[in-house]
């Protein structure tokens, strides 16, 4: 598959995703993308621009290894995870964290083709489509794994229309239960993510898309445009990506610059983070 477009732009000073591919003579093998969850610790420890950004970067600069080779993608998984728990030590042993700190995690998509086949790995919420040459497409999207936002977006819902919805106080109001919901990552009960621990190996979700004429990843940033802003269906955004995910991206930002107040498009900030890799056979 050949790159037809590729978008990473941050939302505010610090971008917590990322991308990245293998490829040769234009020749996509693998592709992946990273949504760096935002920490609630108040500050950063691991000395970047943010904890999510330093597990990211960490995370990019293994998977330009592992994708490359000929491994199966469990066995990424765990190599990239056991790679992980080494930088994890390494720097937890230089800096002072306190008992009540929130780790770094990210949302991770990685598509890699085996012969002429592609199959894909998914931990968190990002978005995976894949349309065939009959362009049927089949979704693997955000988010069944989170139901304290959906939970959260019904509360912000009674209090827009009781005319009394602040979003900030709302947070703030509703941090216990954010920071119970960070304690199910990786758990039965609650939601797959990659983190610096063994527990990120718990419940990856492995997708066989076989031989699609086109792939778009995406964050929950940028898959936005479908499930928050209705400016695409699914059939759209893959159209659009196709054709140019920065024109995506432009007219997304438009849209929540048009809402500074998230009154209209209910979301618990103006905007997120958005990445975007478009994959396509021509």
């Amino acid at each position: 598959m050949k790159l037809a477009g590729a978008v990473s732009q941050a939302s505010g000073a610090v971008n917590e995703d990322g991308y990245g591919v293998v490829a040769r003579d234009g020749d996509v093998s693998a592709a992946w993308i990273f949504d760096g969850v935002t920490g609630i610790n108040g500050r950063n420890y691991l000395g970047g621009a943010s904890d999510a950004q330093w597990l990211v970067a960490k995370a990019h600069d293994h998977l330009l290894h592992l994708a490359a080779s000929d491994m199966a993608l469990p066995d990424i998984l765990g190599d990239l995870v056991s790679r992980l728990i080494v930088d994890w030590e390494e720097i937890r042993g230089a800096v002072d964290l306190p008992d009540s700190y929130d780790p770094p995690a990210a949302c991770l998509i990685l598509a890699k083709r085996y012969g002429a086949s592609w199959q894909a790995l998914r931990l968190g919420d990002s978005c995976l489509l894949a349309r065939d040459a009959d362009r049927r497409h089949r979704i693997h999207a955000a988010s069944p794994n989170n139901a304290f936002d959906h939970w959260l977006s019904a509360e912000a819902r009674k209090r827009r229309d009781a005319g009394i919805l602040d979003i900030k106080a709302l947070l703030a109001e509703f941090r216990p239960q954010l920071q119970a919901g960070r304690a199910k990552r990786n758990q039965p009960d609650g939601y797959s993510i990659l983190e610096c621990s063994s527990t990120a190996l718990a419940m990856p979700e492995y997708l066989d898309l076989g031989r699609p004429a086109e792939l778009l990843l995406c964050t929950d940033g940028y898959y936005r445009a479908v499930d928050h802003y209705d400016m695409h269906d699914d059939e759209g955004i893959l159209d659009a990506s196709r054709r140019d995910v920065h024109g995506v991206l432009r007219a997304l930002r438009a849209v929540e610059a048009s809402d500074p107040d998230c009154q209209r498009y209910l979301r618990f900030k103006p905007s997120d983070d958005a990445t975007a890799v478009m994959l396509t056979v021509d």
